[in-house]
């Protein structure tokens, strides 16, 4: 239950970084994508329906505060937690390298996940480079702000006595 409370905690306050205060700064591109670290670490430490619906809660969540199609989160952060838990199934991801290019392999999937989305519900139209180098710097910054973002949740179930 404890590490439930510190999920939705950091889950509220990524999205409070994330949908308010990253893009109301002035000189950043690319807005650090946090509730995609989330469900990275839910699909690495939570293998279980309690994690992929943690994952779709998040996307749902992000699909109501964003604005944008709903549902197209909620379907890119499902794809990401099945990718990712596919992936952690067999190797072991808990800090640095692994968990950073983890979550680039999770930028990625969510790119592809949301572009499928938004061709199904969306006229037909050119998927231009634009949207393509977004999606990628998005995933890189993703995979750069993961270490800090496993760290702070490791700190936090510690505080709360979560093991």
């Amino acid at each position: 239950m404890r590490s439930a409370v510190a999920l939705a905690v950091a889950a509220v306050a990524a999205m409070l970084l994330q949908t308010t205060i990253f893009p109301s700064l002035p000189g950043l591109p690319v807005v650090p994508d946090l509730i995609l670290v989330l469900a990275v670490y839910l699909g690495v430490a939570h293998q279980t329906i309690g994690g992929a619906a943690g994952a779709f809660l998040l996307g749902y969540f992000l699909d109501t505060f964003s604005g944008t199609l709903l549902g197209q989160n909620a379907f890119a952060l499902s794809a990401v937690y099945l990718g990712v838990r596919f992936v952690a199934r067999h190797l072991w991801f808990e800090r640095g390298l692994p968990v950073m290019a983890l979550a680039f392999f999770g930028g990625l999937v969510r790119g592809v996940a949301a572009a499928a989305a938004a061709a199904l519900a969306a006229a037909p139209g050119p998927f231009g480079q634009h949207a393509m180098g977004a999606g990628l710097a998005g995933a890189a910054l993703a995979a750069l702000v993961a270490p800090a973002v496993f760290a702070a949740l490791a700190w936090e179930k510690r505080l709360l006595g979560v093991t």
